[in-house]
């Protein structure tokens, strides 16, 4: 199964449901599958939950050790391996792009639609800012991850964006709005973070206060000037850095179908990830 697949089967399972309060509860997805939730506090650090599966009736456990959003996460991850039909593919943490197992990457993607529907976020994306502190408050609002999050505001916004994952000091993701994929400016995985970027020194130093304004050609590959605002999140616990690049209108080249293309960008689900769009399974 592909991303997009994985994507628009969870849109329809989001329409059978039809939530209509943030944050959204997940007691009609559950019971959507017929499925009962129920907390492990048994589980080690790294196993956020698992599916087990008798007489056609599923019990989804989460890991009780972890914070009620990775737990919501987790549920509707689970819930995902259900309605996708996907067995689990356990690999490294959830929260990690090191060498995410195709069947998770598909089961975040399918996790990250039902907390953060369609329907719902885009409306209250609108009324923001594309910065941090609206990160922060939507996350917060939908009780989802900053990566899942972070990851749908830029595949939802209008404006000239992108959202960089990187992690140890090395850009893993980077996800574009769709009137930055227009243009041939674009920013390559697997280098490390830009020396004079804001992330890189919010990395060295987490006192280190945003938002910067840089030259576009800091962060993206064939900017002929213009500048860029980033701002950004560090997670030491994961040496894990979050980023916010916002171009000027103003500053955008124009659309063109030249330049390299790439899979993680392509106008998929993965884009409007987070791994956190994360968590691995037992099931």
């Amino acid at each position: 199964m592909n991303e997009f697949t994985a994507e628009q089967r969870a849109r329809k399972f989001v329409q059978s449901v039809n939530p209509t309060v943030v944050p959204v509860p997940l007691e009609p997805y559950l019971a959507q599958i017929g499925a009962k939730l129920s907390v492990d506090d048994e589980l080690e650090s790294g196993e956020a939950g698992y599916t087990m599966t008798a007489k056609g009736r599923h019990s989804i456990f989460v890991n009780g050790n972890d914070s009620p959003r990775r737990q919501r996460f987790t549920a509707c991850h689970e819930i995902g391996h259900v309605v996708l039909e996907l067995e689990s593919e356990h690999g490294d943490p959830s929260w990690s792009y090191e060498r995410r197992p195709p069947n998770e990457v598909c089961c975040d993607i399918f996790a990250a639609e039902l907390l953060l529907p369609v329907s719902l976020f885009r409306p209250a994306l609108l009324k923001r800012a594309m910065d941090v502190a609206s990160l922060h408050d939507l996350a917060e609002q939908f009780e989802a991850s900053l990566l899942a999050t972070g990851s749908r505001m830029v595949a939802f916004s209008p404006e000239p964006c992108a959202f960089v994952v990187s992690q140890g000091g090395k850009v893993k993701y980077a996800f574009r709005s769709a009137s930055l994929r227009s243009t041939k400016l674009w920013i390559p995985s697997g280098v490390a973070l830009p020396e004079t970027s804001y992330s890189a020194q919010l990395r060295k130093d987490p006192t280190h206060a945003g938002p910067f304004e840089l030259d576009a050609d800091v962060w993206f590959d064939n900017a002929d000037g213009g500048t860029v605002v980033e701002d950004a999140i560090f997670d030491a616990s994961r040496d894990q850095v979050l980023t916010l690049l916002c171009l000027d209108s103003e500053d955008m080249p124009e659309p063109t179908r030249d330049g390299p293309i790439r899979q993680d960008e392509e106008d998929t689900g993965l884009k409007e990830l987070d791994g956190h769009l994360p968590w691995p399974s037992k099931g």
